[in-house]
């Protein structure tokens, strides 16, 4: 019985420590990848636990090694952002000025019916209420108001960490000569862009702290 419990204790101390080291992304939605990942682990600390006559050596090194892929995996995300958008996936537009983009609901294989039903989980009743809706990557639904009485219309993604949302830049009447333009006076290339935004009226950019430091 002792050895029952304390081969659960070590594979519990284990599981907590190669979760604190994936970081608190773990926590929070699961990208396909960590999602595995986490049923792996839980899988083989589950077969350690009722199986006391492996040996639980093998069980932590298992454990350790596919918490040790991930952070790998996480890392290349961080430095590749085309391996990001391979390993993750990309957020797709659903809404569009109020209008359903079906090309989007075809793509992510989204019927109507689950569009509608999360709208109405954000208290939002039609897509007209929506100025732009986007499926994440990791499959949650986020969505800008449309403005109401004069309101400032909502910022909306143009360049984030290298990846081009030409779908945005259409929308507000941009092109890419504006977008160049606009990072030429601030001396700034798109791989030193970490995030900009706008709506048509005001632009929010942040650049990398290399970048920042460099200018």
């Amino acid at each position: 019985m002792l050895s029952f419990l304390t081969r659960a204790l070590v594979i519990y101390i284990v599981v907590i420590v190669a979760m604190r080291l994936m970081g608190k992304r773990q926590l929070a939605e699961l990208q396909p990848s960590e999602l595995v990942t986490t049923f792996l682990i839980s899988n083989v600390a589950s077969i350690c636990i009722e199986e006391p006559e492996l040996p639980i050596l093998s069980s932590l090194v298992t454990i350790l090694l596919i918490s040790a892929l991930e952070i790998l995996n996480s890392t290349l995300a961080w430095y590749l952002p085309g391996y990001a958008r391979l390993l993750f996936g990309k957020p797709v537009t659903v809404i569009r000025n109020g209008q359903i983009q079906e090309s989007g609901l075809r793509h992510l294989r989204i019927t109507p019916n689950d569009l509608a039903e999360s709208l109405r989980g954000m208290e939002i009743f039609s897509p007209e209420e929506v100025l732009w809706g986007v499926v994440e990557s990791n499959g949650t639904l986020s969505v800008a108001r449309t403005p109401q009485d004069g309101q400032e219309p909502p910022l909306l993604p143009i360049l984030i960490d290298r990846h081009l949302y030409s779908d945005n830049l259409q929308a507000l009447h941009l092109d890419e000569t504006w977008l160049e333009q606009t990072l030429a006076k601030k001396e700034l290339t798109r791989s030193q862009v970490l995030v900009l935004l706008a709506n048509g009226q005001r632009t929010l950019l942040v650049a990398k702290k290399q970048a920042a430091t460099g200018a």
